[in-house]
Order: C-alpha cells, then sequence, then structure tokens
C-alpha cells in the first residue's frame, strides 16, 4: 500500500511537471503514480509505447493529458531529445527521476564489449546527459529535483557475476553528488534511493521461487521483500519540498538490508 498516497490530504506537488524514465513499469510506473496522485503533471519516457499508454491510463488528475515518450534511452541523443519534447509538451520540467535500468549477470572475463556499452549507456550515461540537461533548465526556473534510482545491489554490497551491474550503479551514486555539487547554488537538488531486491520484471525469479524468496526475505529486518510502491514513497519525499535541504544523499530503502544482521 502507498502510506503516503493513502495519507494524502494535499497535493505537495501541485502545479509540478515530471519526467520519469523507465515509467511503463515497475518502480517507474508507481512513482509516476504517485507523483500524480500528488499534484504533478508526469511525462512517461520508456522504449515501447504500448505499455507507456497503459501506465499512462491509470495516472490520475493529468489536466493536459499524461505525456508519452517512446525513445531508446541507449541511443546517444536521447538525453537532448527526451528534454525538448518534454518541455514542448509540459511547458517546464521541475522534476526528473531516472528510474530505467537493466541488471548484467555476464561473469567479468567474459563480458563483452557490446554488453558494456549498452549497460553503461542506459544505466549511467543516461543519468548524467539527461539529469546535467534538466538541471540546466531547471537552474533557469528556480530549481527543481532530480531523484536517481540506484541500488544496494551494486553500489552498496556487491554479488558474484554483477562486476559491470555494479560499476554502473557506484556510478549513479558518485554522478547523484557530483550533480548536487555542480546545480546545488541554483536550487536544484539531486539525491539518490537505493533498493534492494523489489518486486519488478527484474528480480520475478526471485519472486516466483518460493525457496530463493524465503532465503532472502529472512536477511531482511522487516522480514520482507520490497515492492515498487516503498520506492515511490521515497521518491516522493525527495520530490517535494519536505526536502528542501536535502540534496546530493542516497537512502537505501531496502528493509533493513544494509544496516543490519539478521540473524
Amino acid at each position: 500500500m502507498n502510506q503516503i498516497a493513502e495519507g494524502l490530504d494535499i497535493r505537495p506537488l501541485e502545479g509540478r511537471h515530471a519526467v520519469v524514465t523507465g515509467g511503463s513499469r515497475g518502480i517507474g510506473a508507481s512513482a509516476a503514480r504517485l507523483l500524480a496522485r500528488a499534484g504533478a503533471r508526469v511525462a512517461l519516457v520508456g522504449r515501447n509505447e504500448e505499455t507507456l499508454q497503459a501506465v499512462a491510463a491509470t495516472l490520475p488528475g493529468q489536466e493536459g493529458g499524461v505525456v508519452v515518450i517512446p525513445v531508446d534511452l541507449t541511443a546517444p541523443d536521447s538525453a537532448q531529445w527526451i528534454m525538448e519534447t518534454a518541455i514542448g509538451q509540459l511547458g517546464r520540467v521541475d522534476i526528473l527521476v531516472n528510474a530505467a535500468g537493466a541488471e548484467n549477470f555476464t561473469a567479468s572475463h567474459e563480458l563483452t564489449v557490446k554488453e558494456a556499452d549498452e549497460l553503461w549507456a542506459l544505466n549511467l550515461r543516461t543519468p548524467l546527459l539527461l539529469g546535467g540537461r534538466a538541471a540546466a533548465h531547471m537552474a533557469s526556473n528556480g530549481g527543481g529535483s532530480i531523484v536517481n534510482i540506484s541500488s544496494d545491489i551494486g553500489s552498496e554490497r556487491s554479488i558474484s557475476h554483477q562486476s559491470l551491474y555494479s560499476a554502473t550503479k557506484g556510478g549513479v551514486d558518485a554522478i547523484t553528488r557530483a550533480l548536487a555539487a555542480e546545480w546545488g547554488s541554483d536550487n536544484v537538488r539531486v539525491n539518490a534511493v537505493r533498493p534492494a531486491v523489489t518486486r519488478t520484471l527484474m528480480s520475478a525469479a526471485i519472486f516466483t521461487d518460493p525457496q530463493m524468496a524465503k532465503t532472502l526475505t529472512a536477511q531482511y529486518a522487516l522480514g520482507r521483500l520490497g515492492e515498487p510502491e516503498d520506492i515511490a514513497e521515497a521518491v516522493l519525499y525527495f520530490a517535494s519540498a519536505a526536502s528542501s535541504f536535502v540534496t546530493g544523499q542516497t537512502l537505501s530503502v531496502d528493509g533493513g538490508w544494509i544496516s543490519t544482521l539478521v540473524h
């Protein structure tokens, strides 16, 4: 359940305009729904227009219509095109959520240049280039908030056969700090949310394997794995004025997986 969303009696993002990458499913879709419920008009970015339109149909309160931007985020000119399209459709962008991402399970000695380039382009280059362009636009309009989706698995703790994924997510944390330093004087805040295992398509194998899910759940202080809505609530915090004096931070939303040792 969206605890924040269920308790909203105000719309803290009323009049704000948000761009959400990876908006067709999982964390991105949940974040888009919660931002919309909080009053934001949302532009959804992803590869597949049909799935984006399906999510768009579930967003509340979108006066003027939901903006859907189908694009391959690994394309070299995608960041510039997304910003131009979003600004043209929304008028301005106040919030950017970089939720698009993918995993890679190839052993480090077997990684190919193609695999490395593709995951780097999606997981790391996109938040950097799109974040920089969004920050410049926000700075010219009085400020804004950028929220990157990082990962406890990789940036904080590493797992075998995920060297490439770990490198990209560690880079997301570094980008978050660097952009926060670069744009803070222009009232542009940049923060990151770090989930652990969350019920998304990427982790479907875990949730459909009862024994695997039970073993992993035992490592979490709160006794359950994450849901996309859990991460969306942290995104809303960083997107709203509730975090107006917070920037350059990474917040683990992981049921205590990183910070506790459960026996």
